[in-house]
């Protein structure tokens, strides 16, 4: 296994610490549950590889909870700013806003 090989339990982990940022309500699986990440017998729902030939490209599909008051150029960045520290390997995080609640 490589250090860029994204894993369930990597997976898992960054949909935590995103979910737990304030002003994210949920992480979205899309309109027909088409963005997840799937392993054996397990879905991650919200994040999604862009190129399947490519771990450190993600994308995640978010909800915003806007009783927070957080601005989205700021959840955008907090959002980057997590997926990294939580999986250093990641080269790209594009931040995709899904819905508002």
């Amino acid at each position: 296994m490589t250090s860029a090989e994204l894993t369930l339990p990597i997976a898992t982990s960054i949909a935590e610490a995103v979910t737990d940022l304030r002003g994210v309500a949920k992480l979205s699986p899309g309109r027909f549950g088409e963005v997840a990440l799937l392993f054996p017998g397990e879905r991650v729902h919200g994040i999604r590889r862009p190129s399947p030939q490519d771990d450190t490209h993600l994308e995640l599909h978010i909800v915003v909870d806007v009783s927070a008051g957080v601005p989205l150029a700021e959840l955008g960045d907090a959002t980057r700013t997590t997926v990294r520290v939580t999986w250093p390997a990641v080269r790209r995080v594009d931040v995709v806003f899904d819905d508002a609640v």
